[in-house]
């Protein structure tokens, strides 16, 4: 059973417990074999050329994207129409906001003193032969109802030198488990491709691989950044030669102890009619935020200097050679870190309200926690030392890319 309809299994039984499922209309198919199974009548995965992440168990609705320039140059007028996610407003009408530093754009959702209650965001990225889409609300407790989608008006195969590079643009929403608020993620992607090998089975064939790098946050539209995430690794996927469709590709991040910090999946296509593009979306789930705490570590001296008092008259002795007072010192050596100014209670709620720890304890800009030196102590030697700190919930995010196909310049 395919991913999709094993998340239609699945809310079905949530159907069951609440009486009904808003999300699906459930109809029976059979199939060439002769098996029954219930379909989502809703899916709007009906054409090759127009692919949505969608999977209402999971909260993924959306099932209908449209840009309109409002015929204007102008892209301050440019609006996403966005349908099947609740409270959005009436229209799904969403206004462009900004251009992000990777190339994607970011639109919110309308709201008047009744409608649109939940404000929601979408990144959005043209190209001359595809759009993608991500979209997700800003105050829901859990991740909220979003989607993605990735559509092209043509497609061929590249048919010229068989492995070919992608290099493009990605951008994302984010949001959390427990909690609302939402982030949006800009970065870019790059992609290979081979058309040639595996040896066809069937109708798969081609062969794609990448990652999506540079991923930097923002805590919502216009909000200054929050620090960088760590590369996306979109792992081996085979791809339909027939309609330059992949599907079901695994995606994920890493610590790095190696281990894995969130996981998920990436689908696409190829678009333009030599295959100069490919797009798609991810959707990963996992942990937050993980911090690295660095903090200071300071040996020092302390030198203590005691005048020499003659017993006898109470007076300093001075050297007779020099006339110089005489004094007696006494070094003390010493350890100082600014670990020891970390309260890990605070820590943790730092970081949960998506602060950053060590700016929090040293201030804006700071990369480290310094140590506090006793007075009159003299610094011998610096180190540093390190924690890592995770957050107590999950993000999701969903993504969408297009990568732009390298020309080969040694190639003939």
């Amino acid at each position: 059973m395919s991913r999709i309809l094993t998340a239609f299994a699945m809310t079905a039984i949530l159907a069951a417990c609440d009486g009904t499922n808003p999300f699906m209309e459930e109809i029976e198919v059979t199939s060439d074999t002769g098996e029954t199974e219930l379909i989502d009548a809703n899916d709007p995965n009906t054409d090759v050329s127009n692919m949505f992440a969608y999977d209402p168990a999971q909260s993924l609705t959306m099932n209908s994207v449209e840009f309109d320039d409002n015929d204007t140059v102008d892209i301050s007028d440019d609006t996403l129409i966005i349908n099947n996610i609740p409270f959005d407003g009436p229209d799904g009408r969403y206004d462009y906001v900004e251009t992000l530093t990777d190339g994607g754009q970011v639109y919110e959702s309308r709201q008047t003193l009744t409608t649109g209650q939940i404000k929601h965001y979408a990144v959005y990225i043209q190209s001359e032969y595809m759009e993608a889409t991500s979209a997700s609300g800003r105050d829901w407790i859990q991740y909220g109802n979003a989607g993605a989608n990735i559509n092209r008006d043509s497609f061929a195969l590249p048919g010229t030198t068989g492995e070919y590079r992608y290099i493009g643009t990605y951008a994302a929403t984010r949001t959390f488990s427990e909690r609302g608020g939402i982030e949006i993620v800009s970065g870019q992607v790059e992609l290979i491709l081979d058309e040639l090998d595996f040896d066809p089975l069937g109708e798969l064939q081609g062969d794609i691989t990448g990652f999506i790098y540079n991923r930097e946050r923002a805590g919502g539209a216009g909000a200054a950044n929050l620090g960088d995430l760590p590369t996306i690794v979109l792992a081996e996927v085979s791809f339909n030669t027939e309609t330059g469709v992949f599907v079901d590709g695994s995606a994920g991040t890493y610590r790095d102890d190696g281990t894995q910090r969130s996981t998920g999946f990436f689908e696409g296509m190829l678009g333009g009619p030599e295959g100069q593009e490919i797009g798609g979306y991810n959707v990963i789930t996992g942990v937050a935020d993980i911090q690295e705490v660095r903090y200071e570590i300071v040996e020092y001296s302390i030198t203590e200097v005691t005048p020499v008092i003659d017993p006898l008259t109470g007076l300093q002795l001075t050297d007779p050679t020099t006339g110089d007072p005489l004094v007696t010192e006494t070094v003390t050596l010493g350890v100082a870190s600014g670990e020891a100014s970390i309260d890990l209670e605070v820590a943790q709620a730092l970081i949960d309200a998506r602060r950053n720890v060590v700016e929090a304890y040293a201030g804006a800009g700071a990369t480290f926690i310094p140590a506090t030196l006793p007075d009159d102590a003299v610094a011998i030697a610096t180190t540093y030392g390190t924690f890592d700190i995770e957050t107590t919930y999950d993000a999701r995010e969903i993504g969408a890319f297009i990568g732009y196909q390298q020309a080969d310049p040694a190639y003939p």
